[in-house]
C-alpha cells in the first residue's frame, strides 16, 4: 500500500507537468490555425510582386538564409512593402518578379503575409494541436487514473 501512496505522490505533479503546458500549448495552436485559415478578424486579398531577396540568421546560428520582399498597393491605394515571415535556408521561396497572393487584416496591410506561408502556419497548428492533445491525455492519466483509491470504512469491532 505505501508504493501506491508513494507513486500517487509523484504522478499526481508528473500529471500537472503534462496539463498546463500542453493546454497552453493547444491555445497558441488554435490561435495559429485560426489565424492561418484567416477565421479572425476581416480579411482582405491582393495580388504583389516579389521585388526583393531579404537576407536573415537563422535560428541558433544554423547558417543565413532569405526572406521574400512584396510590394502591393493596399486598399486605399497605397503603395506597401511587407517582408515574408517565411525564411528558407539557401534562397528565397519566390523569386524576384513572381506575383504572390497576400492576405491581410484589413485594419493593418503592415500585417500582410504570402498566403502559402498562412498554410504553414496553420500546418504548424495542427501539429502543435495533436501533440498538445497527447500531452494532455498523458496527464489526465497520470492525474485521475493513478490517484489513490478511497480506502474502505475500518470494519466496526
Amino acid at each position: 500500500m505505501a508504493t501506491t501512496t508513494s507513486l500517487s505522490r509523484f504522478f499526481g505533479p508528473l500529471g500537472w507537468f503534462f496539463q498546463l503546458p500542453s493546454a497552453l500549448t493547444a491555445l497558441g495552436a488554435a490561435w495559429l490555425i485560426a489565424t492561418g485559415m484567416n477565421v479572425v478578424g476581416n480579411m482582405r486579398s491582393v495580388d504583389g510582386r516579389v521585388v526583393a531577396h531579404e537576407a536573415a540568421q537563422l535560428n541558433q546560428g544554423r547558417g543565413t538564409g532569405k526572406h521574400s520582399v512584396v510590394e502591393f498597393s493596399a486598399h486605399g491605394g497605397r503603395t506597401m512593402r511587407v517582408v515574408d515571415s517565411l525564411l528558407r535556408q539557401g534562397g528565397a521561396v519566390h523569386k524576384i518578379g513572381e506575383t504572390v497572393t497576400l492576405r491581410y487584416p484589413a485594419s493593418d496591410p503592415m500585417q500582410a503575409q504570402i498566403s502559402g506561408s498562412a498554410w504553414i502556419k496553420t500546418f504548424m497548428g495542427i501539429g502543435l494541436l495533436f501533440f498538445s492533445t497527447i500531452g494532455m491525455f498523458v496527464g489526465w492519466l497520470l492525474l485521475l487514473r493513478l490517484r489513490p483509491k478511497a480506502l474502505p470504512p475500518a470494519a466496526a469491532h
